[in-house]
């Protein structure tokens, strides 16, 4: 039996994905079924937004909200859900089912363009590290503070992604002497919708990156109005760990140390994941072209050509699948 957190809209969205993904591919029984659109329904209700573009699933639940809406009349939802007949039933989990290939299709699509934005990014910040003899790279994560989720809808979020980006494009405050950035959107049950932001200064400007990370921080809280809350991955703690395994890719990288660089790259390359199709954005503003989910700066080459020799030993720096959960997957949620 899956279980819901339903508080707040990006949890929403994940338990109906989960709801209709589980019907896809195991199928539930017709009083589970009609057990689990008893609480659903009502929760997606509270948070279905007008002015929003839904993912497949989503879309494929959101018809059958619809549908129960036209034939219930005054009969209260659940009283109504309980008492349709099993060829009732039936046709509802067909209406789901008609979706499967197209549901299918997204997440290969999702993958695909995933897998694009690496490459691109992990290009894009390979000649950032080819012309500079030495970067600062800062790693935050922006999200929501979880007693305030409930209040933050999918259209703020983008609201304040574009806000942050605007001052990125700027490059003032604690932005000045940034070469480029990677800023990925994503939403989950625990944290809601949260962006990674992954920063490229120039290290002949700028130094002390926890303090940048911090600032950076501060600055998304002040975009939010108080209501956003960061996590910073460049503390001396967290930093000495990823040293001490011989995976320090963020702070000050040389351009001579190549495992350095190595690392960072490894850093840049998990911004964007094909596997994390669980956590992609399942609801977004409407708009005239699809809204994006990942970001990059803009980066021009200065024309000199130098040489990075990576490692050869493949036993350096190797990044198991717990140090990836420890860089992109910390905790960040706190309670009040």
């Amino acid at each position: 039996m899956l279980q819901y957190d339903l508080s707040h809209q990006a949890a929403v969205m994940t338990a109906v994905n989960d709801f209709v993904d589980y019907q896809l591919h195991d199928g539930f029984n017709q009083t589970d079924f009609i057990t689990h659109l008893c609480v659903l329904i009502p929760a997606f209700q509270v948070f279905d937004q007008e002015g929003s573009e839904y993912s497949t699933s989503v879309g494929a639940f959101r018809n059958i909200v619809q549908s129960v809406e036209t034939r219930r009349g005054d009969v209260g939802i659940e009283e109504y859900l309980m008492q349709l007949s099993p060829k009732e039933i039936s046709h509802l989990q067909t209406q789901i089912r008609n979706h499967r290939s197209l549901h299918l299709a997204e997440i290969r699509l999702f993958r695909q363009q995933e897998k694009d934005n690496q490459d691109s990014f992990l290009e894009y910040v390979q000649r950032i590290l080819h012309d500079h003899y030495k970067v600062l790279i800062v790693r935050v994560e922006l999200g929501y503070l979880k007693e305030l989720m409930p209040n933050i809808t999918v259209q703020d979020f983008y609201s304040h992604i574009e806000s942050l980006r605007n001052l990125l494009k700027d490059k003032n405050g604690c932005f000045n002497h940034l070469l480029g950035y990677g800023l990925a959107l994503e939403q989950g049950i625990t944290k809601g919708y949260h962006a990674h932001l992954m920063l490229i200064y120039n290290g002949s400007e700028r130094y002390q990156d926890w303090y940048l990370a911090n600032e950076v921080i501060q600055k998304w809280q002040e975009i939010t109005q108080g209501v956003g809350y960061g996590v910073s991955s460049n503390t001396t703690e967290k930093k000495k760990q990823y040293a001490d395994r011989g995976l320090l890719g963020i702070g000050m990288i040389h351009r001579n140390q190549s495992l350095e660089i190595q690392n960072a790259l490894k850093v840049a390359s998990y911004l964007t994941q094909p596997e994390k199709y669980l956590q992609r954005m399942l609801i977004k503003p409407k708009a005239n072209k699809p809204k994006r989910t990942f970001f990059k700066g803009v980066y021009r080459e200065h024309g000199r050509n130098y040489k990075i020799n990576l490692p050869k030993s493949a036993g350096v720096g190797v990044w198991s699948e717990q140090d990836v959960d420890d860089l992109l997957d910390e905790p960040m949620v706190i309670e009040l």
